[in-house]
Order: structure tokens, then C-alpha cells, then sequence
């Protein structure tokens, strides 16, 4: 597991924003690549999330980015066969106010390493994704949090990357 939290310094247009909306509007493109890839594409999306404030374009491109990377592992699971799953869950938490985004898939999942080094951009050591890097500094930028958990065995595989934001 890992965890990064703080604020960035990347600029933000926030707006309130239906998050349900964002959500499904960021992901109709990717269902299609889903479907045609045989892999199921979940959306649950907690209906009494308020409107929050956010960066839409940037929130956008996080999940999208995050499903897009899940489709390209989630057929090299455990079976290496057609299909898997990808579910994407927003809650809110009305006691702690803040809004969890979490993309979850039943791929191979990443090894200890690999999961060790996701946010490791020490000069002269790339990081293992780029985009997770910018993902975790638009995360920042909002107050918010990332954690992701990872398992490589054969009977409970997968990856879950779990953003957590304020809802105030």
C-alpha cells in the first residue's frame, strides 16, 4: 500500500460539479472500449454525493486515465483469457466530508516493486508510470489523497487506486 497526500502547485479552475455526471460522461468513450474488449465496465456512483468544488477537466482526465490504464492489464490476469472487470465506485462521507473516487480491476495486479516505486521520481530513477505521478499531483492540488493497493495471488488479484477529496 501507498499513499501520497499534500498540496501541489498545479494550477485549478474550480467550479462546483455534479460528480455523477463528470463520472459517466468521462467514462462513455471507455465503455465502448470495454465492451469490445470483453471486459466488464462498472459504474456505481453514490447518489447523495453533493456537488463539489473541483478542476473538472483535470478530475476528468485522473479517471480516465486510471480506467484506461486498468483496460490495458485487466486481459493479462491470472488466466491470461479474454474479459475481467473494472469497477468504478465514488462514495461520499458526510462525517469526514470528502468524496472517494476508486477504480478497482481483477487484473494481474503489480508486484511489490513495482507498487514500492509508483511515485519514486528520484533523478536518475524514472518512475514506474508517468501518468500516475500527474495523477497524484492534480490529486494534491485538489487536498486530496491517493492509495494504492495491489495484489499479485492467484485467487485475489487486481489493482485499487482509491482518490480521496474534500467535499467542503
Amino acid at each position: 500500500m501507498i499513499s501520497v497526500a499534500g498540496r501541489g502547485a498545479i494550477p485549478l479552475h474550480l467550479a462546483p460539479t455534479d460528480l455523477k455526471a463528470l463520472v459517466e460522461s468521462s467514462l462513455s468513450l471507455l465503455g465502448q472500449q470495454a465492451k469490445v474488449a470483453d471486459v466488464a465496465l462498472r459504474i456505481d456512483v453514490d447518489e447523495a454525493i453533493p456537488a463539489i468544488t473541483l478542476d473538472s477537466p483535470k478530475i476528468a482526465w485522473a479517471i480516465t486515465t486510471l480506467v484506461g490504464n486498468a483496460l490495458r492489464y485487466v486481459r493479462r490476469g491470472f488466466h491470461v483469457m479474454p474479459g475481467g472487470a473494472i469497477t468504478v465506485r465514488a462514495t461520499y462521507d458526510a462525517g469526514m466530508r470528502e468524496v472517494a473516487l476508486v477504480v478497482q480491476d481483477d487484473g494481474p495486479g503489480m508486484a511489490a516493486d513495482t507498487l514500492a516505486s509508483l511515485f519514486d521520481a528520484r533523478p536518475g530513477r524514472p518512475p514506474t508510470g508517468l501518468a500516475l505521478l500527474m495523477i497524484r499531483d492534480v490529486v494534491a492540488a485538489h487536498g486530496g489523497d491517493i492509495d494504492v493497493q495491489s495484489s499479485t495471488d492467484g485467487f485475489n488479484h487486481g489493482t485499487t487506486i482509491r482518490i480521496t477529496l474534500p467535499a467542503a
